[in-house]
C-alpha cells in the first residue's frame, strides 16, 4: 500500500514565475571565493577558470543564502528542462532550481531525510523519484505531493541509485547496499528483483543506444551486464585482471557515442572499457585530487571525448577522451562529491560539495 505525503511548497510554475517577477539582481552579487558557509551547489561556465557560489535559497517570501550549507550527494538534471536541477542532500531532503541554480527551494514533504538519489522520468517532467534510506519517493504532479512507491521493511537497507529507463519510462530500476537490483514495469506500482549480488550495489547505468542494456556496478562484486532489461546477467570480475580494486566500483559511465565504451569509477581511479567490457585499462590520471580518491565522473553528452571528475580536492578536466588532463582547484574549503554537465553547453558544470577539510 502507497504512503500519500502531501507537500507545502510552492507549485513549480508559481515559484518560477515569483523568480523572474523578483529578477536575478535580487539575490545580489555572488563571490567566486568562499566566505562564509562554502558548500552547496558552485558553478562554472568557462570549464573551471571562474565559479559562482548558487546559495540562494527560497523559503516561502524569504530568501537566504542558507543554500551555502546543504550537503549534495547527487545532482539529477531534467532530461527534458536544463534548467531543472535537483539535489539529493544529506538530511536536507530533495531541494530543486527551475532557473539553472540561480535559487533553490526544498521540497517540504521531503526535507528532513537524506536523499542519496534522484531520477527524473524522461517523458514527463513531473514525474521524479527520490531515493531515502529503504525507501522510493515518487511525486506525478512536480512535487506538490509525494507517495511511498516502494518500501524495504529492512532498516539497514539503502536505496543506493534509481535510473528510468529513456525510451520506457514506465520501466524503472533500482539498487541497494544489500545487492539486489530491482525492476518495475508499471512505473514504480510494483517491483521485482532481478539480480542480487553478493555485495552492494552502488552504480547503475542504462545504455543510450539500447535502453535493454543495463550495468550494475558493485562493491566488490565487480561490473554486472544485462542486454535483456535485467533478465539475465553476465559478470565482469576477472576481466579487470591485475587492476587494483577495479572490482570495488564507484559508478558506472558508459560512453555517449561509442556503445561498446565503458568507463568505471573504482576506489583506485578510472578503468576503460572500448569493446563492451571484455578487455579494460587503466586511465593515467592526476592524483591531487585528495587521498587519491575520485567521487565523481561525468561525460558531456554533446562531445564524447570531454570529460571530469572530481575528488575531495580539485577538478579535473579531459578534452582527448581521458587522455590529458587538466587540474583545476576547487573554490570551497570543502569536498568536492559529485558534478554534472550541463546537456546543451558542455563549458557549464555544476559541482556539489559535501562537508570535509583539506590537508
Amino acid at each position: 500500500m502507497k504512503i500519500k505525503y502531501i507537500s507545502r511548497s510552492i507549485p513549480f510554475l508559481a515559484l518560477f514565475i515569483s523568480i523572474v517577477m523578483m529578477g536575478a539582481g535580487c539575490f545580489g552579487p555572488q563571490d567566486t571565493g568562499p566566505t562564509g558557509p562554502d558548500m552547496g551547489i558552485w558553478k562554472t561556465s568557462d570549464r573551471g577558470q571562474t565559479w559562482v557560489h548558487k546559495k540562494a535559497l527560497v523559503d516561502g517570501p524569504k530568501i537566504s543564502a542558507a543554500a551555502a550549507e546543504l550537503s549534495v550527494q547527487a545532482i539529477t538534471l531534467d532530461p527534458q528542462d536544463r534548467n531543472a536541477i535537483y539535489l539529493g542532500t544529506r538530511s536536507n531532503g530533495l531541494v530543486y532550481s527551475l532557473n539553472s541554480g540561480d535559487s533553490w527551494e526544498m521540497m517540504k514533504s521531503l526535507e528532513a531525510v537524506d536523499v542519496k538519489t534522484v531520477a527524473v522520468d524522461s517523458k514527463n517532467k513531473c514525474v521524479v523519484y527520490a531515493g531515502s534510506a529503504n525507501k522510493i519517493y515518487k511525486t506525478e504532479n512536480c512535487g506538490r505531493d509525494w507517495e511511498v512507491a516502494f518500501f524495504d521493511p529492512r532498516t539497514d537497507r539503502l536505496f543506493t541509485q534509481i535510473i528510468v529507463d529513456w525510451f520506457n519510462p514506465t520501466i524503472v530500476y533500482s539498487a541497494t547496499n544489500d545487492g539486489d537490483v530491482f525492476k518495475s514495469t508499471d512505473a514504480g506500482e510494483s517491483w521485482q528483483v532481478v539480480k542480487r549480488a553478493s555485495l552492494g550495489v552502488t552504480s547503475l547505468a542504462i545504455s543510450i543506444h539500447d535502453s535493454r542494456v543495463v550495468y550494475a556496478g558493485t562493491d566488490g562484486d565487480g561490473l554486472w551486464k544485462s542486454l535483456d532489461g535485467g533478465v539475465t546477467w553476465i559478470q565482469i570480475k576477472k576481466e579487470f585482471g591485475d587492476i587494483g580494486n577495479a572490482r570495488r566500483i564507484l559508478k558506472v559511465v558508459l560512453d555517449p557515442v561509442d556503445p561498446n565504451i565503458i568507463y568505471i569509477v573504482h576506489k583506485g581511479g578510472i578503468a576503460k572499457s572500448i569493446d563492451g567490457g571484455v578487455i579494460w585499462e587503466s586511465l593515467n590520471l592526476v592524483t591531487d585530487v585528495g587521498e587519491d580518491k575520485i567521487t565523481d565522473l561525468v561525460i558531456d553528452p554533446n562531445n564524447h571525448l570531454s570529460m571530469v571528475y572530481t575528488g575531495p580536492t580539485a577538478l579535473v578536466f579531459s578534452q582527448d577522451g581521458g587522455n590529458t588532463w587538466e587540474v583545476k582547484k576547487l573554490p570551497t574549503a570543502n569536498y568536492g562529491s559529485v558534478v554534472a554537465i550541463d546537456p546543451q553547453d558542455g563549458n557549464i558544470v555544476y559541482l556539489g560539495i559535501v562537508p570535509g577539510k583539506k590537508k
